[in-house]
């Protein structure tokens, strides 16, 4: 039988289309196979760390260890959806540039679901940007209360604002008396918002600081600051600095005898700033967010626990904090999902009891505005209350 060449060139161009939609449909197979095995590798997050390198490396341990401690203890029960979950740990060296740095490998790099950090305000306000252009959650613990108070839909805050702090503090020293106060801050976004939001508490009581005097980052001799506070005739002082400065002011402070009651925040209530203070720290009073010495049995328990992995060394705020912050963050990813959108839902929803404090989804990101009041003597810092939820 003879078959024109039309006719012939019509089969093998249809028998060429079948072959092609077999192995199509094969490659196809081959594809959806795949998809469960990549369902099955590890859940990754991004810890932005304060910092692994810069000026600030004990809290970057911190952040460090903490992290550590929860990813093994989320693990060893089960992961996130029986996926392992990761984190890769990317260094802000302090610096707002490597803050953007940070976020835009997370997000464009690593695309993962959820950023931790930074610990920094001014950090935090200049990267968060970043991730929010893109809907990446960020869970953070830095406190100046512009954070929350840009409508950002994404941003979420582990610790209470400045604003909390700022109004129980004020509210102590008033109440105890103290009529001549005076302040010592470093100028950047914590020292400058935390001042700014006590100097308001107090004026409304009528009771506005006296003497106020700053520095900067880096600033060494505070000689000039505590003579003109010393001069101005204050019985009291708000160190309201970050932590290697504040503690250079309370060691000067002793020396050149500026013998008056000392208050401060979050910042000196950590080791390396009470060794660096030395003695100047006896009878500090402390508004933070926590303390290790906190008596609550659930508390002590996870305390002997971190003092056991970590070479006997007390956890202290920061730890408590990114602790929490991976283990609810598991918890809302085991409930809602492994999408940065479900994990934002997740967040805004949030009702979870952790090692620092419950945790409550709010329309700001504002998780928390419980603090404690802390009292160093003889050695030891002991919590004296507990105020907010």
């Amino acid at each position: 039988m003879k078959v024109s060449l039309r006719k012939a060139i019509g089969i093998l161009a249809a028998a060429i289309m079948l072959f092609s939609m077999i192995v199509t449909a094969g490659c196809g197979g081959q594809e959806a196979a795949k998809a469960p095995a990549e369902e099955k590798g590890p859940v990754k997050i991004a810890v932005i760390v304060t910092s692994l390198t810069g000026p600030l490396t004990k809290n970057g341990e911190y952040i460090t260890n903490a992290v550590k401690m929860a990813l093994e203890e989320v693990n060893s029960s089960g992961g996130v959806k029986g996926r392992k979950l990761e984190a890769v740990f990317l260094d802000d060296q302090v610096k707002s540039s490597e803050a953007i740095n940070a976020v835009k490998k997370a997000v464009d790099d690593l695309k993962v679901p959820v950023i931790l950090g930074s610990d920094s305000s001014g950090l935090v306000l200049a990267s968060m940007p970043f991730a929010a252009k893109e809907g990446v959650p960020q869970v953070v613990s830095a406190t100046n209360v512009r954070i929350t108070r840009q409508n950002v839909p994404t941003i979420f805050r582990m610790r209470a604002d400045d604003a909390v702090a700022a109004k129980i503090l004020a509210d102590y020293v008033t109440g105890k008396g103290f009529k001549k106060v005076g302040i010592m801050y470093t100028n950047e976004d914590y020292g400058k918002g935390f001042m700014e939001e006590i100097q308001k508490n107090l004026q409304a009581q009528k009771n506005g600081a006296i003497g106020l005097e700053t520095c900067n980052i880096g600033d060494t001799d505070f000689t000039a600051q505590i003579l003109s506070l010393k001069n101005k005739g204050v019985d009291t002082v708000l160190a309201l600095g970050k932590e290697i400065e504040t503690a250079k002011f309370l060691r000067q402070s002793k020396e050149l005898g500026l013998k008056v009651q000392m208050f401060g925040g979050s910042p000196l209530g950590l080791d390396y700033v009470v060794e660096l203070a030395g003695g100047a720290m006896e009878g500090v009073k402390i508004v933070t967010h926590f303390l290790p010495s906190d008596p609550d049995p659930k508390v002590q328990e996870w305390v002997n626990k971190y003092k056991k992995l970590y070479k006997n060394e007390e956890p202290e705020t920061h730890v408590a904090c990114y602790y929490d912050a991976v283990k609810m963050v598991a918890d809302i990813m085991n409930k809602n999902g492994t999408t940065k959108e479900a994990i934002t839902k997740g967040l805004k929803e949030v009702n979870y009891v952790g090692i620092q404090s419950a945790y409550k989804g709010s329309a700001s990101g504002d998780l928390v505005t419980k603090q404690v009041v802390g009292d160093f003597k003889n050695g030891v810092w002991t919590v004296t209350d507990s105020l907010g939820k």
